[in-house]
């Protein structure tokens, strides 16, 4: 073994493992990330409403049971701390909010993420099954290396900030609703 493949040697291993470090994995998307921290909502109803979330069709179901269920504690938490309604039950509402994932879309590289989140919102009266309103609703959200340095890690808080922006969306234009 010559002195030269010797130190190539000795580069490559810390060179791996400082791009393992920066890279990273990141952990999975918490519904306190896409909680809207601030919402204009018109005005409150006073009803009931029961959430569900549904993944994007196609989607791996172990990971997106865990996804949907961070969305729908999301949804949730955001309806109660604003009073978009009355109360959140789990089932038995007098409305049925249901939101589906249609698209998210993120860059793999990059010193900032804009990510873009397109969700379907249909809201429906529980009695009759009328739909009340339904709206597909794109949103995106950027984040910086200065938020974030892991290209991992921006990508998760990107993708979270967008979906946290079109729940601020779709909850403001309940709001505006006259139910």
């Amino acid at each position: 073994m010559n002195l030269t493949h010797s130190v190539r040697r000795c580069l490559v291993l810390p060179a791996l493992l400082a791009l393992a470090a920066l890279t990273g994995c990141a952990s999975q998307i918490t519904h306190q990330e896409m909680t809207p921290i601030k919402l204009n909502v018109a005005k409150t109803h006073p009803q009931s409403v029961t959430v569900t979330a549904i993944p994007k069709a196609g989607a791996d179901a172990a990971a997106s049971a865990a996804a949907m269920t961070e969305l729908r504690t999301a949804l949730t938490d955001a309806i109660g701390g604003y009073k978009v309604f009355a109360g959140v039950k789990p089932e038995g509402g007098d409305y049925q909010l249901t939101v589906q994932v249609f698209n998210i879309e993120s860059p793999m590289f990059g010193a900032s993420f804009t990510s873009k989140a397109e969700l379907g919102w249909t809201l429906k009266r529980a009695g009759s099954g009328a739909v009340v309103w339904q709206e597909s609703i794109k949103s995106e959200h950027t984040t910086s290396m200065s938020e974030a340095f892991v290209g991992a890690e921006r990508q998760k808080l990107s993708i979270a900030g967008a979906i946290r922006q079109n729940i601020a969306m779709g909850l403001e234009k309940i709001g505006a609703l006259a139910l």
